[in-house]
């Protein structure tokens, strides 16, 4: 009988290509791309060995019978290798390679090698195939179990999908479930017409789909500076922790850059982070090279030499302004080096490890190198602590509140109050406010936090109402997080009213960030206030932005000068004459002023030389809980 083997010929044209593209892209280095790669080579091998076998059919002589033989059983060898190995692919792809061997996985090998056996001792038992005295190719007794040994892990991938359901495996599954589907419906055409040899077509149209669909490394990379995306690192670094093979990570953290696209616009940022992407991958000479979120991108090194060599040389390209458009730019880096990076044993441990290390660098506008050590780690390990902590505080409302009382000098007494967040581990004892604060920011959960801490300070002025003749208010600080919540502000003012409490009673303080940075979602809340009678006052006065146009511009009755003004007065003229100066400016335009960190009877004694309305520091009390805070004022 004489075949129509153009088929095969174009399926062989298509995998060697789809096997060319595929190896001389960007490469995958993980399980799943090797596996893909096996079949190409295994797919195109099946496809090779099947068209020589039909040109073997096609040109028959006796005297070569056993060569033909031979031929033959090669092609069949790999009839059988291929199913196990699609099966192994799904596997992978399930995520089944992760675990350990499974009975089933153990039950297929072992008839894989049997079936295989079966086929080389074909040439002599004519168990599946063979010629008879005339030259005809004849099928045996046993040829019907290669099609039940296919049918078998149809079942299998079916079974697979099942058993491993989930939105991303579900869709990959059914891509797989797709390209089972084609090469039947080829293999049903094939059967019925005889001469038209689909099999090997449809595998190389299944292969170019999962190729498509599954296997692109195009599909990995980032769109703007071609490097690997964090979706192809989670997958790699998976693959890294279970074997446990040493690498070392540096992260390259560019902190200027919405400065720079505010200044430049954001497509010389682009061409910024394009030309730190080519840098870094000619540094390491590799293109494991992820960029894991905007502004920061992750190099890896396989040995210490290597490590410390790369990260050598990127502290000296990123020292060097880039060249855009002849203009030359500085952008600065936090380079973050991390050795042994298995030790981390999860993905989003080495994530969160990386945004610990690059928020240790504060106030530079310099390339600086932070190197894990010990003590990093131990500082990371007990943010981790508390940020799992938090999540039980928030729960079972473990926080407290601490007052600190802040002075008068007009009258000489306390005439208002701070009240502070705390929280104490029951190992670790007390956690610094800035450590729970900013995890709690991180987090989403500060405005839960400041929730329960409000209605704990209610309940406190509700239960001893009588210091609110003595005090003017309460003041409570409010987060960015919480001004830009939708209805949190109007869960404050509901709470005071719950209560049945005064709204004079409170004021609420508003950093000096805050006002500059939200101006939209803070007038609104600035609003609500107002309409409710609740007093504000801005704090941190000279810490950050904020200048008078912004303390004009909003109704703010008080304003807290930040205690880093403080530093130097009673020693630097010109430090002394600019607090002095300001305090006079503020005071002339109605605003009282609190004088925050003060420590020493120098510093007191000049604030009170100045005029300074109210003081707030060490000097005059600590923040006290609950029980000394009543002490303190049963005394007065």
């Amino acid at each position: 009988m004489n075949y129509n083997i153009n088929f095969q010929i174009a399926a062989l044209i298509i995998v060697i290509l789809l096997l060319y593209h595929f190896l001389t892209q960007k490469k995958l280095y993980n399980i799943n791309a090797r596996t893909f790669t096996y079949v190409l080579v295994l797919g195109g091998l099946y496809i090779l060995l099947d068209l020589l076998s039909t040109l073997v059919f096609m040109n028959y002589r006796a005297e070569h019978e056993t060569a033909i033989l031979l031929v033959i059983t090669i092609a069949y060898l790999f009839d059988v290798m291929l199913p196990y190995i699609l099966y192994c692919c799904v596997c992978i792809i399930s995520g089944e390679k992760q675990r350990k061997i499974s009975g089933t996985s153990a039950v297929c090998t072992a008839i894989t090698v049997v079936m295989l056996l079966l086929i080389m001792g074909n040439i002599k038992s004519g168990w599946f195939f063979y010629f008879d005295e005339s030259g005809t190719f004849v099928t045996g007794s046993g040829y019907i179990f290669l099609y039940i040994y296919a049918l078998a892990y149809a079942v299998l991938v079916i079974v697979s999908a099942i058993r491993n359901r989930g939105e991303n495996i579900t869709r990959k599954m059914g891509i797989v479930g797709e390209f089972l589907v084609l090469e039947g419906v080829c293999m049903v055409i094939q059967m019925y017409t005889q001469r038209l040899l689909l099999t090997g077509f449809g595998l190389a149209l299944g292969l170019v789909f999962l190729y498509l669909t599954i296997n692109n490394p195009g599909d990995y990379v980032d769109s703007i500076t071609g490097v690997f995306d964090k979706q192809y690192f989670d997958k790699w670094i998976e693959e890294k922790l279970d074997k446990k093979a040493e690498f070392h990570l540096i992260a390259t953290e560019f902190y200027m850059l919405k400065q720079v696209n505010k200044v430049y616009g954001s497509s010389v940022g682009d061409q910024m982070l394009i030309q730190a992407a080519q840098g870094i991958q000619e540094i390491t000479g590799s293109s494991q090279v992820f960029r894991i979120t905007g502004n920061c991108f992750l190099a890896v090194a396989e040995s210490m030499a290597e490590y410390e060599t790369n990260k050598q040389k990127m502290e000296e390209f990123f020292r060097k302004p880039f060249e855009l458009n002849g203009e030359k730019i500085d952008f600065p880096a936090v380079i973050c080096g991390i050795m042994d990076g298995g030790k981390m044993k999860h993905e989003d441990v080495i994530l969160s490890y990386i945004e610990y290390l690059a928020s240790l660098i504060k106030n530079t506008d310099e390339t600086v190198v932070i190197q894990s050590d010990d003590r990093i780690l131990e500082g990371f390990h007990y943010e981790k602590e508390v940020e799992q902590f938090l999540k039980t505080a928030v729960e079972q409302d473990l926080f407290e509140v601490y007052y600190q009382p802040i002075y008068w000098n007009k009258e000489e007494r306390y005439i208002t109050l701070e009240a502070l967040s705390r929280l104490r581990h029951p190992n670790m004892g007390m956690i610094p406010p800035d450590v729970f604060i900013g995890i709690a920011e991180k987090q989403g959960m500060i405005a839960q936090v400041g929730l329960l801490q409000f209605r704990r300070v209610c309940r406190f002025v509700k239960e001893h109402e009588y210091l609110m003749k003595t005090l003017k208010n309460v003041k409570f600080n409010l987060s960015p997080s919480e001004l830009l919540k939708t209805g949190h502000i109007q869960l404050l003012i509901n709470m005071i009213r719950e209560y049945g409490l005064s709204p004079r009673y409170f004021q609420f303080e508003i950093t000096e960030t805050v006002a500059t940075e939200y101006s939209e979602s803070f007038c609104q809340a600035v609003e609500d206030f107002q309409k409710a009678g609740i007093g504000l006052c801005l704090d941190d006065f000279g810490s950050g932005y904020a200048n008078l146009n912004t303390v004009l511009k909003l109704p703010f009755s008080v304003v807290k000068m930040d205690r880093s003004l403080l530093t130097g007065v009673t020693c630097d003229e010109q430090a002394a004459v600019f607090y002095r100066s300001i305090v006079m400016v503020m005071q002339n335009m109605g605003y009282h002023i609190v004088a925050e960190g003060a420590e020493t009877k120098e510093e007191v004694d000049l604030l009170q030389t100045w005029g300074v309305d109210m003081i707030q520091g060490y000097y005059f009390s600590r923040p006290l809980p609950e029980n000394e805070l009543l002490k303190l004022f049963d005394k007065e």
